[in-house]
């Protein structure tokens, strides 16, 4: 039953981009650093690479958290259904955005963890100029923890990063 449920979740995080359109002509590609909090906390530095992709609406994000003897690594994609201008005067952009997401949460140490959830991803991006962009958000998370006793997981984060558009 426990496998059936895994692949499930699995599938379902990585079919949503399948049923997803988007506009955007460019490759947005970044770094940042993040903090969690929760059920498996990593750091407080987590550093993290960010994916946007053509013809697909979501933003991919891969970081890393080494700490207390513990090594993990989350996988996340996440859909802006809200991304507006805040403040646009002249060559100023300042842009928020609210979203919904998924998250994929491995930990390897004296013991393996694993979870599955979906993330809210909520924060203000300003464009610099066409080609970089300064983020930072909020990212509540919950979901189901895969490890012995399998249950509720909840999990948090914040971003800081640098995307560069080509």
């Amino acid at each position: 039953m426990k496998k059936k449920l895994v692949v499930l979740c699995i599938v379902g995080f990585l079919a949503v981009p399948v049923f997803a359109d988007h506009s955007g002509s460019q490759v947005g590609l970044g770094l940042y650093l993040g903090g969690g909090f929760g059920s498996a906390a990593g750091g407080v530095f987590n550093p993290g690479v960010s994916l946007k992709i053509p013809g697909m609406p979501l933003f991919w994000g891969v970081n890393i958290g080494i700490g207390g003897g513990v090594l993990g690594l989350d996988v996340s994609g996440d859909y802006y259904f809200i991304d507006q201008d805040l403040v646009k005067d002249g060559s100023f952009n300042l842009d928020w955005f609210l979203g919904l997401g998924g998250f994929g949460h491995f930990a390897f140490g004296s013991n393996f963890a694993f979870a599955l959830g979906v993330r809210l991803p909520v924060g203000l991006s300003w464009h610099i100029n066409k080609t970089f962009e300064l983020f930072a958000d909020v990212v509540p998370g919950i979901g189901i923890g895969f490890t012995s006793p399998v249950g509720f997981y909840w999990a948090g984060a914040g971003e800081l990063g640098l995307r560069v558009w080509l």
